[in-house]
């Protein structure tokens, strides 16, 4: 990979995978595989890890174990009885922007919505097929059995009061052999004010030749039969072994303890009111107000480490994921910051920082965040703001880095607290002397936009209007705006 290049091998899989289910399952149940090595161990019947996450708007997480159900049961084996069917061909270009346009070929059908290009991934997987478990059966073959709760994964599961098992009920499989390509093209004619463009492909082969085309600088084969997602059914564990299938989207899975015990999050939850963006925000005040309390050195030096990791949306993804671990009272694996040899040590320095104001002046004192409703802390408050990062699309990363400065954060702030109160901003206000700046300006307007608020001038007033009321992106800029200009630096 040439130094040009932003992801790995393993990234581009990752997202090229995303993409395809943000366009034929957005709101369905299936999940994408991540890694191409996890292809292998997602056969039907195998054990997933659901882990759920701290605030309401993150997805769970799911990891693949080397289990299978009948690895962790008493008696004979259950041997699934799996149906295969067509399940589509697929090839389309999805275009990651502040429009967040696309175009895309699914079937006989099309959808074609225009905009202008930062990121572009081009996908054709070609035929795929659907694996399917009879359900029927499974449920008949359940039927009085155990689980052996002494089994080292059931156990380690068990203790973690985040995380549930769960079956593998169904995959999507590849049946041609697809190369997966990114392009880096400097000073791009679409790039703008970003400096390149990037574009990812994921083409079939045509009789297993990889495809070529100019400033390619990432060639990743992905193999027929790879799993490119699946679907779960989670498991409703009783105190003796015995477990239900849970079989409709809103019964989750759990471990019985005195009483079923759903793993749930324990951070801010949704609320359901006329005025629900600035609800939510209220809820959090504590989390920003322990962020803008720090010492203005680690203030300082945290902001300056988290604007280098604006450069690149999966090292944030890396530092969300050892955050998280150590809010589970986890110890994080440092070594998944070598992915990102260029950012290690702004990942390290960040983490280092977090750890050490949470542990205090002693090296061998342990956090531990595992805990229910825990009170505001630097960890938690450090983890939300990475997190809501971590939400935002690329282009959003992009051009925020672009705004991470003390008056422009400023101007973030006082927009973002009337758009959660339904207000217009006045530019006369001080704050808003930055945007009499056109670029900085231009720059405000498509940050908005690629969290789908639109912003506009009204004669001597700023207008924001949210486009998609469903979304988390609104809340997210708000998150983001807040906890970055609780850490920068005064001019």
């Amino acid at each position: 990979m040439s130094s040009g290049s932003s992801l790995t091998a393993s990234e581009m899989f990752a997202k090229a995978t995303k993409n395809l289910l943000s366009e034929i399952d957005p709101d369905g149940t299936l999940i994408p595989v991540s890694r191409l090595n996890d292809s292998d161990s997602l056969v039907p019947l195998a054990l997933v890890i659901r882990r759920n996450r701290f605030w309401f708007w993150q997805r769970p997480k799911y990891l693949p174990t080397d289990f299978k159900l009948s690895d962790v049961l008493f008696g004979d084996p259950i041997s699934p009885v799996v149906v295969e069917t067509d399940f589509l061909t697929y090839s389309g270009k999805v275009v990651d922007n502040k429009g967040g346009s696309f175009e895309a070929e699914i079937g006989p059908e099309s959808l074609n919505v225009e905009g202008s290009c930062l990121t572009k991934l081009q996908s054709s997987f070609g035929k795929l097929k659907k694996q399917e478990v009879d359900v029927q059966k499974l449920l008949q073959n359940s039927k009085a059995r155990v689980l052996d709760l002494q089994h080292s994964l059931v156990q380690q599961t068990r203790e973690q009061p985040r995380e549930v098992l769960a079956l593998v009920k169904e995959r999507i499989i590849t049946t041609d052999s697809c190369t997966v390509t990114e392009e880096v093209q400097e000073n791009g004619t679409c790039t703008g004010m970003f400096g390149f463009n990037k574009k990812i492909k994921v083409s079939v082969n045509d009789k297993g030749k990889p495809v070529v085309d100019s400033d390619i600088n990432v060639s990743l084969n992905i193999p027929p039969k790879t799993i490119i997602a699946y679907g779960v059914i989670e498991l409703e564990v009783a105190q003796t072994g015995h477990y239900k299938l849970c079989l409709l989207p809103d019964v989750k899975g759990g471990f019985e303890v005195d009483g079923p015990m759903i793993a749930v999050p324990d951070g801010a939850s949704p609320v359901k009111t006329s005025n629900k963006l600035q609800k939510e925000l209220d809820g959090l005040q504590g989390q920003f107000k322990v962020l803008s309390e720090l010492p203005a050195s680690t203030q300082s030096a945290l902001f300056q480490q988290i604007s280098l990791l604006l450069q690149n949306g999966a090292a944030i993804s890396l530092l969300e994921n050892a955050l998280e671990d150590l809010c589970g009272g986890r110890q994080p694996d440092l070594t998944m910051f070598d992915e990102m040899p260029a950012l290690r040590p702004a990942l390290l320095t960040t983490l280092k920082l977090v750890q050490k104001v949470a542990t205090g002046t002693d090296p061998t004192k342990q956090p531990n965040f595992s805990g229910q409703q825990q009170k505001p802390t630097v960890l938690k408050a450090t983890y939300l703001l990475i997190s809501s990062l971590e939400e935002m699309p690329d282009s959003a990363l992009a051009v925020l880095e672009s705004c991470c400065s003390y008056s422009t954060l400023q101007a973030l702030i006082q927009l973002v607290q009337n758009l959660a109160s339904n207000k217009n901003t006045s530019m006369k206000d001080k704050e808003m002397a930055v945007l009499a700046d056109e670029k900085v300006f231009k720059k405000v307007i498509e940050l908005f936009g690629c969290c789908n608020v639109t912003l506009r001038k009204e004669k001597d007033s700023l207008v924001t209007e949210i486009s998609k009321t469903q979304d988390c992106l609104p809340l997210m800029l708000c998150i983001v705006a807040k906890g970055l200009a609780s850490l920068a630096p005064p001019v």
